[in-house]
C-alpha cells in the first residue's frame, strides 16, 4: 500500500521516521498554526493518489493548549477513528483501564488499540483483561532492537541516527507478526467523508528565481508544506553549511531549524558560506532563519568556547540551556518577508538555546505569547532579511512575501 504520513502538532523530528518507514515525506496537521481548513486542506493534497493515511499523534490524546490543539481536536475535525497505542511497559491490567478512560473523557472515536512494550504473551493478556467496546488489535514486545536514542529535542533526527533504518525494519517485522493489520485497515475505511474547502494551487511562476535552502546534519527542521510552496514559486536547489556550500544567483536563502549547537567548529568553518549568505542580505536578497537558522545568523554561538557565525545579527547565543517548546503569536510591528505591519503570527518555539546578549538590533515582531528572542521581541531584522526563535506555517501567513 501507499501510505500517507501524518505528524500532529509543531514536530520536525518524528517525520523523518516517517520517511525511512514509508518512502514518503510526512506532513503536519496543527490546528493552531494552520487553522481548522488548512489541516483539511493539507490532509487531502497529501493524501492524493495513496491508499491510506496513518496520522501520529502528539504527546497524550487531550494534550494541547488545555484541551484545544490536540490530537483528539484534529481526530475530530478530520472525522478520523483513533487507534491508542499504550505503553505497557510498567502496566498490566492497568492498561484496559487507562484505555476505557480514554474513550470515555471525551466519547472519543477509539476504536482500537495495541499494546506496547509487551514482555510476554501472559503480559499481553493482562493489559487486554476485561476491555470492552474496544477492539485489541494485538501487541509489540519489547525489544532492544527499537530502540533509538534520544536527545533534548526529542529522538536523534534521521540524519544523525545510523541505527534509524534498523529499528524500523525491526518494528516492521514485528507489527506484521503481532498485530491484525488487515482491522486496522478496516478500521481506517471507517472515517467519515469530508467536504474541503476549495483549494487552489499556487500559479506556477513561468520565470523563477532561484531558492537556496540549508539541508544538513545542523539544519533540517522545516515543514513540507514550506518547501512545498517555496518550490511553487522558485527553483528550490539545497546546500549545506556544513560542506561550506553556496548557491549562486539565490534571490531567498531559508536556513531552518535543527542542531547547530552539534556541529560549531563546522559552522565557524564555513566561511565561503558565511560570507555568501552576509554579502545576499546587504544586496537585498531575502534570507530567513527559523530557530537554529537564526543563531547561525547571529554574531556568535557560545558552546565551550565562543564561535563566530554568519554575524548578520548583532545577537550572542549560548548552546545549550534548558528547553523551550510552546506555541507563539506574535505582532507583525514592521513590514518584512513574512508579514505586513499590524498581522498577527501563530508559530511555535522549540530550542535548548538562550540568547546571552543583543547588541543593535531591530525586531519585527512583538509576542503576544511567547519569549521571543529578548524582552518579548522577536524577527530581527536587517536589510530584508529576518531571524525568528518561532517557527511558522507560510501558507496561512497573508502577506507573505517568500
Amino acid at each position: 500500500m501507499k501510505v500517507a504520513p501524518f505528524k500532529v502538532g509543531p514536530d520536525f523530528i518524528d517525520p523523518g521516521y516517517h520517511r525511512l518507514a514509508t518512502g514518503e515525506p510526512s506532513s503536519n496537521l496543527d490546528l493552531w498554526l494552520m487553522g481548522r481548513d488548512e489541516v483539511i486542506a493539507a490532509l487531502f493534497r497529501y493524501s492524493k493518489g495513496r491508499d491510506i493515511g496513518v496520522i501520529e499523534g502528539v504527546m497524550g490524546l487531550y494534550d494541547g493548549i488545555g484541551l484545544n490543539y490536540s490530537t483528539y481536536e484534529v481526530s475530530r475535525v478530520i472525522k478520523a477513528p483513533i487507534v491508542l497505542v499504550i505503553d505497557c511497559s510498567n502496566l498490566s491490567s492497568t492498561a484496559s483501564a487507562i484505555v476505557s478512560g480514554l474513550k470515555d473523557f471525551r466519547n472519543a472515536p477509539v476504536k482500537a488499540v495495541i499494546f506496547n512494550m509487551v514482555g510476554s504473551v501472559g503480559h499481553f493478556n493482562y493489559c487486554k483483561e476485561g476491555l470492552e467496546g474496544v477492539k485489541v488489535l494485538g501487541y509489540i514486545p519489547y525489544s532492544e532492537e527499537l530502540k533509538v536514542p534520544s536527545r533534548h529535542l526529542g529522538l536523534v533526527t534521521v540524519e544523525d541516527e545510523k541505527k534509524a533504518e534498523s529499528a524500523i525494519s525491526a518494528a516492521s517485522r514485528l507489527v506484521e507478526q503481532h498485530v491484525d493489520l488487515d482491522s486496522l485497515v478496516d478500521i481506517a475505511d471507517q472515517a467519515n467523508e469530508l467536504n474541503p474547502a476549495p483549494y487552489e494551487n499556487a500559479e506556477e511562476a513561468t520565470d523563477k528565481e532561484l531558492a537556496a535552502v540549508a539541508y544538513d546534519s545542523a539544519f533540517s527542521f522545516y515543514y513540507r508544506d514550506n518547501l512545498e510552496l517555496i518550490r511553487s514559486r522558485h527553483q528550490l536547489k539545497f546546500f549545506s553549511p556544513l560542506k561550506n556550500e553556496k548557491v549562486d544567483g539565490a534571490d531567498l536563502i531559508y536556513i531552518g531549524g535543527g542542531y547547530p549547537e552539534l556541529h560549531l567548529k563546522e559552522l565557524e568553518a564555513s566561511t565561503q558560506t558565511r560570507s555568501w549568505i552576509k554579502r545576499a542580505s546587504e544586496e537585498e536578497k531575502g534570507v530567513l532563519g527559523e530557530c537554529g537558522g537564526l543563531m547561525y545568523l547571529s554574531r556568535e554561538i557560545v558552546g565551550d568556547r565562543s564561535y563566530d557565525m554568519v554575524g548578520l545579527f548583532d545577537i550572542s547565543m549560548k548552546a545549550k540551556e534548558k528547553l523551550v517548546m510552546h506555541y507563539t503569536e506574535l505582532e507583525a510591528l514592521k513590514p518584512s518577508m513574512l508579514a505586513s505591519a499590524g498581522d498577527t503570527l501563530r508559530g511555535h518555539e522549540f530550542h535548548y538555546s538562550k540568547v546571552l546578549s543583543v547588541g543593535n538590533v531591530k525586531f519585527a515582531l512583538k509576542a503576544k505569547r511567547g519569549d521571543g528572542i529578548e524582552n518579548g521581541f522577536d524577527g530581527a531584522l536587517e536589510y530584508n532579511s529576518l531571524g525568528s526563535y518561532s517557527h511558522f506555517y507560510f501558507r496561512t501567513l497573508p502577506h507573505a512575501s517568500l
